[in-house]
């Protein structure tokens, strides 16, 4: 019998149950349109006073970058004049007298002052606008609050005559606050001029305090975004925070405030007045609701009062019920029941002596039988788990003994071959330039079939596996339509399981196993892959690591060629190659023509650019055999196994016009470009020499007689070629620089 709980919603009558979620669901239908209209209106009178905000912001932009530009036209004339000597003409001192006149009249002050400027300066914002403008040697803009009695925008241009510094011109257009009140009033706005750093440079009205902004807010302003803040003050206040660039050196923040206090207002008044109609509703609904309820519920008291009788275990009790209608057909049929429910009530407890015994029996052999099934399942687990671990001690034993990668492959394909008795297995690997995974290794199937076979992510059942990174396990790929057969060159049976190989979170690549039977993989089988695959992962990214620094120990950092040191390790292999094929090979010496003026006209930075210019089109012109490095500076040297100097001739002069014809982009725009030329000394093995050092010596005199020849051109180093003056290292090295 259960106990009814005061104040629980199961100890309600039936017609508070159903009276109170009534009211709840109206309480909750009108919270919800009350707060969605409020919030709505809220949301378009926000936006009004944003656009308020935009559109006032535009106009200080464009009063600003008006001042800007009429300060640097300003600037520029009187610039003009000053180098076209205005106290020598009398025209120019006519049309300088009418710039300072409208100058004047715009209310912007000039001042000039001379080279020696620094000492007669104590506004360290202002000293430090006019050192800029004379290390640039062009105009430059600032915006400053302690260089006159009101803040202003100034522009310092160099004054110049003959290429002499005569002095330093400043202009200054003053922002003080009248004129920001001014810009406001149609708009009914406040004004703030802020510097980078947060300081307010000028204000429209002193007694408001700017936005204060954090570090993610000033990164988000000064790269560009308009920013809204809304400050919590009495009454409170909605800014637009805005950057604003002056010249291409400085920068300005422009912060437009305007009251949001009229909002509030409003929102109160609807919410006060949305609260009182939701309430009168209530009333009225639940006062309806109530009388339609009262009615119906009064035939189901009797039924109630039968139903109590019933459970207290009085079977004889009857509803007294005229049989009309739903409720007296229901109180009729609950006395049918009751008559049914006493017949039933004695013939189950003797059929439930019976049965306890019996389930008592059942019980026990249940437990017995599942004991021992869990003892036969736990054996079956440690042998599958015992198979696991030895077979991953077998693939990782296979995997720590080598760094070479083919050798790599081969051992744990094979392992994993003979463990899982696998018909097929194909190992590709992710190229991450293309975004595609490329079939490296197979076993089982022939090379060539899969030869420079690639797949994308949205590609079949190996794409699946290494867009989620997760394994696929296809039971029979007859009937699965996402497997492509190996894009139709494999067409086969059985089952499939692509494992994803993943490291760090990164795809390494992906392994695809085969069986020739349906449903072949197990459970145990499929932890084995997924176990192997993660070390085979690792073992890969390892083994790509180690070939990276290798690669790294031998390549110049600037150019991506092959080093000096790298160089002389393959010229090395090269001399032994010949000497036991005996073939002939030979070396070009190549220098950039007056790259030392190139630098010190352009900049180290476009030399830069330069280097990696010339050495990217000696690598699109020479063979895939060839060995192109750097060999210091602006110096380049080839390896060309296999050709005599004939051949070795032909290949520099190629060179030397592609490098000649080719445009070198320099900083400062598309069309901002140069042309290099270089000189080419060449020499050959075992023609010239028969040692390597001196070969490249040889090579390098060639290079020198091409210098002092006028060059832009190729020398082929002979005996003839050979004097004196080559032997003196002063001369030779001045050549080489240039």
């Amino acid at each position: 019998m259960s106990i009814r709980q005061p104040g629980s919603f199961s100890g309600l009558s039936l017609r508070s149950k159903i009276l109170f979620p009534f009211f709840v669901i109206l309480v909750i239908l009108g919270l919800v349109a009350s707060v969605g209209s409020l919030a709505l209106i809220r949301s378009a009178l926000l936006q009004t006073v944003d656009d308020r905000l935009l559109a006032y912001q535009d106009v200080v932009y464009r009063e600003i970058k008006q001042q800007e530009i009429l300060l640097s036209t300003y600037a520029t004339n009187l610039q003009y004049l000053e180098a076209a000597g205005a106290a020598g003409s009398p025209e120019l001192l006519v049309l300088r007298d009418e710039l300072y006149a409208s100058l004047a009249q715009a209310q912007i002050s000039v001042t000039l002052f001379p080279p020696g400027y620094q000492r007669q300066i104590t506004s360290s914002t202002l000293r430090a606008l006019l050192d800029q403008a004379v290390s640039s040697g062009k105009p430059r803009f600032r915006f400053t609050a302690d260089s006159g009695p009101n803040p202003a925008l100034c522009i310092a241009a160099p004054l110049s005559r003959k290429g002499q510094l005569r002095g330093i011109l400043l202009l200054q257009s003053p922002m003080d606050p009248a004129f920001l009140r001014q810009l406001g009033r149609p708009f009914e706005a406040e004004t703030f001029l802020l510097s980078l750093s947060g300081e307010t440079l000028s204000a429209s009205n002193a007694e408001l305090n700017p936005p204060e902004l954090n570090g993610a807010e000033m990164a988000a302003v000064i790269s560009g975004d308009r920013l809204f803040k809304d400050l919590g003050e009495t009454p409170p206040h909605r800014h637009l925070i805005q950057a604003i660039a002056l010249g291409t050196t400085d920068m300005v923040l422009v912060s437009s405030e305007l009251p949001t206090r009229h909002l509030d207002l409003l929102v109160t008044t609807l919410a006060t007045r949305a609260g009182l109609t939701i309430f009168l509703a209530l009333v009225l609904g639940s006062l309806v609701y109530y009388r339609i309820i009262r009615q119906i519920m009064a035939p189901l008291k009797e039924l109630l009062a039968a139903t109590r009788a019933v459970s207290g275990g009085d079977l004889h009790y009857r509803v007294r019920t005229d049989g009309h209608g739903e409720l007296g057909r229901l109180g009729a049929a609950f006395n049918a029941m009751l008559e049914q429910l006493g017949g039933l009530y004695e013939e189950r407890v003797a059929r439930e002596k019976v049965q306890v015994a019996s389930e008592d029996e059942v019980r026990f052999r249940g437990i017995l039988e599942q004991k021992n099934l869990e003892i036969e399942r736990t054996n079956r687990e440690l042998k599958a788990h015992l198979r696991e671990l030895s077979a991953l001690f077998q693939i990782n034993q296979s995997m720590i003994t080598t760094l070479d990668l083919q050798v790599l492959f081969d051992r744990t394909l094979n392992t994993l071959r003979d463990l899982l008795l696998c018909r097929e297995m194909v190992l590709l690997l992710y190229q991450p330039g293309s975004e595609e995974l490329v079939v490296h290794k197979s076993i089982g199937i022939d090379a060539e079939v899969l030869k420079g076979m690639h797949f994308t992510f949205t590609e079949g059942i190996t794409g699946l596996a290494a867009r989620t990174r997760e394994l696929q396990y296809v039971r029979d790929v007859g009937k699965e339509s996402r497997y492509i057969h190996y894009k139709s060159r494999m067409v086969g049976t059985g089952s499939m399981v692509s494992m994803p190989l993943t490291f760090k979170q990164g795809l390494v690549g992906v392994l695809n196993l085969h069986k020739e039977r349906p449903g072949a993989f197990t459970d145990s089988e499929l932890k084995i892959i997924q176990s192997a695959g993660n070390q085979l992962a690792i073992a890969i990214e390892n083994t790509q690591l180690y070939e990276k620094t290798r690669a790294l120990s031998n390549t110049d950092e600037l150019t991506g060629l092959a080093n000096r040191r790298y160089f002389h390790e393959i010229l090395k292999r090269e001399l032994t190659q010949s000497g036991r094929y005996q073939s002939s090979f030979s070396i070009i010496m190549i220098d950039i023509d007056f790259f030392k003026e190139f630098n010190d006209t352009h900049g180290h930075l476009n030399g830069d650019v330069a280097l990696r210019k010339v050495a990217a089109l000696m690598l699109q012109n020479t063979r895939g055999i060839d060995l192109v490095a750097r060999f210091g500076g602006e110096e380049f040297i080839i390896l060309l196994p296999k050709t005599v100097r004939e051949g070795a001739h032909a290949a520099a002069e190629k060179l030397r016009l592609c490098v000649a014809a080719e445009a070198i982009p320099l900083a400062g725009g598309a069309e901002n470009v140069t042309n290099l030329t270089i000189s080419l000394g060449l020499a050959e093995f075992p023609g010239d020499c028969k040692d390597i050092y001196e070969l490249i010596d040889l090579a390098d005199r060639a290079l020198y007689l091409a210098k002092e020849r006028g060059r832009n051109r190729t020398v082929v180093w002979s005996n003839d070629l050979a004097h004196p003056s080559l032997s003196g290292g002063r001369a030779r090295h001045n050549l080489l620089t240039d």
